[in-house]
């Protein structure tokens, strides 16, 4: 086989075949210079400025988020005593944990634990959802505090909406542990064990149609009747005879073998062998 190439095709790949050797040859010098390049003492300055002002700004953010928290959870505090019966307080405190708690809770969480896809959605779905129902609660508060005419859909929701609240984020919370992906695991062996007893039950089925499962179960049959015909008599009784399910298994093939019955209850059947007579 014989490839011809024409002067046209050298001059046209020649060049493209240099520049990107080029282009390769920079690309490659550049990475090597800038892996190769010392840190100065001016980068490193400036590294740990960036480094300073990040803390700063996560301990104010730490701070501010904190006096949030507080802020609401004075008016949380003001409508939850409003549920419950005066003598029960204290669980006014439960709810607003459970609101406050949830407020902290949920950031941490989808930072650090909830897996992408659907945990992680439930648990912006619940931190949205939690701080609405935060937000309604302060408003209902201050308008109380200050007597003015609460609009009928905020009455609404004080009246339906506001006693279940920490029931609602409770819920939220555990579709975020129903959807972990350990779970998977979990159901993954908890079906293997499922199907495991399902073949030991369709194998126990089939073997209860064997004949020396029958032949042993209908043995222990007539020895639990002799005794109990024992002790209501108190007369021995004759040996009965062998079952008839078990005659025609006392064929040629098994000439010289009896049924012995075992010396207790917990004693199957046995087929043993005898001594022939000359």
């Amino acid at each position: 086989m014989v490839i011809r190439v024409t002067a046209k095709q050298i001059i046209f790949v020649f060049p493209c075949a240099l520049r990107g050797y080029h282009f390769r040859r920079s690309t490659v010098n550049s990475q090597t210079q800038y892996q190769s390049a010392p840190a100065t003492m001016g980068e490193l300055m400036r590294s740990q400025k960036r480094d300073a002002v990040r803390g700063a700004s996560m301990f104010m953010a730490i701070v501010l988020y904190g006096a949030v928290l507080i802020y609401t959870g004075v008016h949380n505090f003001n409508l939850m005593t409003r549920t419950v019966a005066p003598d029960q307080q204290l669980f006014a405190i439960t709810a607003l944990l459970c609101l406050e708690g949830a407020a902290i809770f949920l950031p941490l969480a989808i930072h650090f634990w909830l897996a992408p896809g659907p945990q992680r959605m439930v648990g912006y779905v619940l931190y949205a959802a939690n701080f609405t129902i935060v937000i309604m609660n302060t408003v209902l508060d201050a308008m109380t505090n200050r007597a003015t005419i609460i609009p009928d859909w905020l009455r609404l929701y004080a009246t339906f909406i506001l006693p279940a609240t920490p029931i609602m984020i409770g819920v939220g919370i555990a579709f975020i542990f129903l959807l972990d992906p350990s779970k998977k695991i979990h159901d993954a062996r908890a079906a293997a064990q499922a199907a495991s007893m399902d073949a030991m039950a369709i194998h126990m089925r089939e073997a209860a149609n064997r004949p020396d499962i029958n032949e042993a179960i209908q043995a222990a049959a007539i020895k639990d009747m002799q005794e109990a015909t024992v002790r209501v008599t108190g007369a021995k009784i004759p040996r009965l005879p062998a079952p008839e399910a078990a005659k025609p298994m006392l064929s040629a093939k098994h000439t010289g073998r009896v049924l012995k019955m075992g010396s207790d209850r917990k004693t199957a059947a046995k087929l043993v062998k005898t001594k022939r007579r000359k």
